[in-house]
């Protein structure tokens, strides 16, 4: 037996392999622990990598809050306390202290009136693009126009002061000139134009979601008597005594140092917040129009005034759209109207003073009012100011056609010229604008002239 050959049933067997075990069953204890671990690897992670991002924008930003001081200037309205500290942040983007000069504006010292008078002077009045606190003093336009006269119409002397002040239209500006700008006698004055200015020059529209009674404002307004005629009417200086009104809601978007406590010393949480509340809740804003609204409303002018609403949802974002209306609602064509009056002062003003009156209208005029116009058939906002100024004769400068005959951007948030988490104008955007105003000052180098010929006439 010992010899016989292995038969073929024999190898067969030799070359069985029994098959695999089952897998082993993973109870739930083990499937708990590895999750648990896993999660709290994931968690470990993320801190670290939260705490590493922590550490670098602490070592990078300066600062976290945007603060400022402000003082109420009878006559005028709130300013920049003199000689104080602004700081300014989106939170993303810049980071800038600017001195306030001695009357209350973020711009260069102002020249004395006779060294001014001297010069080829140009007084630029605006709101928050020129006011500017976003970037540094050397990099706004004022400063940039007049460096670039300088180097390019040394003949003329040009010299610039600026006079800005967030959330004004033209008709808060008229102090602005009153005050200070008709001092230095400008050869020639520069309005700026946003198209938040056409409800910025109504007390209603524009206080609609500020702490401020519209009856009681602590800024120029125009008001509209019961025949139609239209009148300015100064600041209340007892506009505080109505503090305790129920009227007076909190401010819409309230400065970041009344956040949850220990928010702001986090700067990956402020960060954070920049980039994702961008643009900020329009709910909260329609929110906060649609309570003051119904107070406003137990007034009779106000209740008058918004009587074409019913029926229709006006939202804070809606009514930059209504303004473009063929007929627009009787609260917006009252804010026109407003808008201008204002520019009826400020040419009356103008022609008294010998003084060439030009209107800078702000890029997203025409781009952001053409897309509204091809979206619904409305007018643009640019349209509208169009035909406001040449009525009176008043030149404008269009920035958007400016920038793009040059191959510059504008389109919405690919716009080259303004922060992309602000919305102003950054170094960029100032570079034009200064180039847009030279451009002007070239083809029109009689204004430097204009206002001695007026000063010479018998």
């Amino acid at each position: 037996m010992q010899g016989r050959a292995p038969r073929l049933y024999d190898l067969m067997q030799a070359s069985y392999l029994p098959p695999p075990p089952p897998p082993p069953r993973f109870g739930f204890r083990r499937v708990w622990r590895v999750a648990f671990w896993n999660t709290l690897l994931t968690l470990a992670g993320l801190i670290l990598i939260m705490a590493a991002g922590e550490v670098y924008l602490r070592l990078t930003m300066p600062f976290v809050e945007s603060s400022w001081d402000l003082e109420f200037v009878p006559g005028v309205g709130f300013l920049y306390q003199s000689h104080t500290l602004v700081r300014a942040t989106n939170g993303v983007q810049f980071w800038t202290e600017s001195k306030v000069n001695s009357l209350g504006f973020l711009a260069q010292e102002p020249l004395a009136p006779e060294e001014a008078a001297e010069s080829c002077h140009i007084a630029i009045i605006g709101d928050s693009y020129v006011e500017s606190r976003e970037v540094q003093l050397a990099n706004r336009f004022p400063v940039l126009l007049q460096q670039f006269a300088k180097e390019e119409l040394p003949e003329l002397d040009v010299t610039t002061s600026a006079f800005g002040r967030r959330n004004t239209g033209q008709i808060q500006q008229i102090p602005f000139y009153d005050h200070y700008a008709y001092k230095m006698k400008p050869d020639l004055l520069v309005l700026t134009f946003f198209r938040n200015d056409f409800t910025d020059n109504s007390s209603f529209l524009s206080n609609l979601m500020s702490p401020y009674d519209p009856d009681h404002p602590p800024y120029y307004f125009a008001k509209k008597s019961e025949s139609g005629e239209i009148s300015l009417y100064p600041p209340d200086p007892e506009f505080a005594d109505y503090k305790d009104d129920p009227i007076l809601l909190p401010p819409l978007f309230p400065p970041l140092g009344v956040l949850p406590d220990g928010f702001p010393e986090y700067r990956l949480l402020m960060r954070m917040k920049a980039v994702l509340w961008d643009p900020r809740p329009s709910i909260l804003a329609n929110k906060r129009m649609s309570e003051k609204l119904k107070i406003l409303r137990k007034r009779p002018r106000y209740a008058s005034l918004t009587a074409d609403w019913e029926g229709k949802i006006i939202t804070w974002e809606g009514l930059s759209h209504v303004l473009m209306e063929a007929e627009p609602l009787m609260a917006v064509q009252e804010a026109l109207d407003f808008t201008a009056f204002g520019l009826d002062q400020f040419q009356e003003r103008a022609e008294r003073d010998g003084v060439s009156l030009v209107i800078l209208a702000h890029e997203t005029m025409s781009s952001w009012g053409s897309y509204a116009r091809r979206k619904t058939g409305h007018r643009a906002h640019i349209d509208i100011l169009r035909e406001m100024a040449n009525a009176r004769g008043i030149p404008v400068i269009e920035l958007y056609d400016h920038v793009v005959r040059l191959g510059g951007r504008i389109e919405d948030r690919l716009d080259e010229m303004s922060f992309r988490y602000d919305g102003h104008w950054n170094e960029t955007g100032h570079h034009r604008v200064a180039e847009a105003l030279l451009e002007y000052l070239k083809k029109n180098r009689e204004i430097c002239d204009a206002r001695a010929a007026v000063e010479l006439a018998p």
